[in-house]
């Protein structure tokens, strides 16, 4: 790193701190956009007149829907990632601050998404403008994705990204929720489907029928027991399986039911794969006579574009000597003059599918409290705004010299 750029790195962070009310003004705007999975196209939209406003180099949207942005022709080329869609509200009425007003109280900004994850499109928008009014872009192109269908099936869209739109970059940076640390991993994720059959009769003459959720009583035993026999494995520490939903099927109320269902949400730590979870179940499932498989995502884009997909989601881990998490930590320092904290992450998120299938380097740094995603009076701290502004306006730079040296 030239020592023109590190004295630049004060720069970033005053600038960055200048544009708190821009941030503030694009989120609460977003905020007010609803964007459920599968019906993103207005909010995508919205940002990508952002993009062409502020210059972006190119700016298009994919046949799925995702929203990709281009800064730059260097020679390394790294990619943020943020998605735009968001989770239902059921509770609008019990938030302390409605849901999608995007109000803010000068610390934190409010509303569904905030969080998970319109804050980090905020700061990506804001570290947009930094990168072009410095004129430092040319070490590196600069992919931003604004990504769709998140929620309903993490990694979807860069399976789409990589696979049919040819967009495969050296690094990837993910914007969910970290905390201002630095992720390099997370768990993986399964779910799965069991079912059991039975024979329906009259509900007073229950002895003439065989209980579907009687044989599968056992099965949830056995899930229950499974849980806790899973051992930790550092630094992703322990797989969990847990019972999500159940649901029978009866000819009426009066009925024994013939047929019963759950859904089990996998977690999976390092070593686990779908394939050899999926037998620790059927293990289960077999003796009591159940059929366990893969759940499998079907959903159409707001584009109308019809894909699906197993719901099979590995774990991943990128070395920390990587040249994406060493250049991520030089640019924490040099911005801040202290180490950034590494984490991994328990949740899911699009680095299933750029680490857990496709193999690109993959780190994870953005605003907001993980623990704040999808619940009520969603919030983020103005304060992480600012900073993932300056971050993702720093990062590239560290990125094409890590590569360089």
């Amino acid at each position: 790193m030239d020592q023109k750029f590190e004295v630049q790195c004060g720069k970033i962070v005053c600038e960055a701190e200048s544009l708190r009310g821009e941030l503030i003004k694009t989120l609460t705007g977003l905020i007010r956009i609803p964007s459920p999975s599968c019906g993103e196209g207005r909010a995508i939209e919205h940002v990508a007149n952002e993009m062409r406003e502020i210059g972006f180099d190119e700016v298009r949207v994919d046949g799925m829907g995702n929203l990709i942005g281009r800064i730059g022709n260097g020679p390394r080329t790294l990619a943020y990632d943020a998605h735009i869609d968001v989770v239902d509200v059921v509770d609008g009425n019990e938030w302390a601050y409605p849901p999608f007003e995007g109000q803010c109280d000068g610390d934190y900004v409010y509303g569904r998404g905030v969080c998970d994850q319109k804050g980090a499109i905020a700061s990506l928008i804001g570290a947009a403008r930094l990168i072009k009014e410095l004129q430092f872009e040319d070490r590196c192109t600069i992919y931003m994705a604004i990504t769709v269908q998140e929620e309903d099936c993490e990694g979807l869209c860069w399976h789409h990204l990589i696979e049919k739109e040819g967009l495969r970059p050296e690094a990837v940076v993910l914007t969910e929720p970290s905390g201002l640390r630095i992720s390099r991993g997370q768990k993986g994720k399964v779910q799965m489907v069991v079912e059991t059959k039975g024979i329906a009769s009259h509900g007073s003459a229950p002895h003439l029928g065989e209980n579907a959720i009687y044989k599968m009583a056992p099965i949830i035993s056995g899930i229950e027991k499974l849980n806790h026999s899973l051992k930790p494995v550092h630094p992703l520490t322990k797989g969990s399986i847990t019972v999500s939903k159940i649901e029978s099927k009866a000819p009426s109320l009066c009925s024994v039911p013939e047929e019963c269902r759950i859904y089990l949400d996998r977690r999976l730590t390092r070593g686990e794969t779908g394939a050899g979870v999926l037998e620790e179940v059927r293990k289960i499932v077999g003796y009591y006579g159940g059929i366990a498989s893969f759940q499998r995502y079907k959903g159409t884009s707001y584009r109308g574009l019809l894909l699906e997909r197993e719901a099979e989601f590995p774990s991943w881990l990128t070395p920390e000597d990587a040249g994406i998490v060493k250049a991520a930590q030089l640019a924490h320092s040099s911005l801040w003059d202290r180490a950034g904290e590494m984490i991994v992450w328990d949740f899911s998120t699009n680095g299933v599918a750029t680490s857990g299938v496709h193999g690109i380097p993959t780190i994870g740094f953005g605003p907001g409290d993980p623990a704040m995603a999808h619940r009520r009076d969603e919030r983020v701290p103005v304060d992480h705004l600012v900073a993932c502004c300056a971050f993702y306006a720093a990062l590239p730079q560290f990125f094409a010299a890590a590569h360089s040296a």
